[in-house]
């Protein structure tokens, strides 16, 4: 699963949450998306360290930006489900 289809799930997961349907959405799928989210921060911050580029660096840390975002909604969304 890249990146957009975890930020793709995740607004869906939001959409459901919005709509009443909390219930449908299971812990360990949130749980997956968040590990796949913590993959990708690794990954671009061991590439971010690694570039001697400007304009690359630039790119990463504003990807890497964007994961952290998407990582604090998903513990969001999963505190709001809760862990049963």
């Amino acid at each position: 699963m890249g990146l957009e289809s975890a930020v793709e799930k995740l607004d869906k997961y939001y959409s459901r949450l919005e709509k009443g349907k909390a219930q449908k959405i299971k812990p360990s799928h949130v749980d997956k998306i968040l590990s796949k989210l913590e993959k990708k921060a690794r990954l671009l911050k061991e590439e971010f360290d690694e570039t001697k580029k400007p304009s690359k660096k630039e790119r990463l840390a504003s990807k890497l930006d964007m994961v952290r975002e998407q990582q604090a909604r998903a513990r969001w969304l999963k505190e709001q489900i809760g862990d049963a």
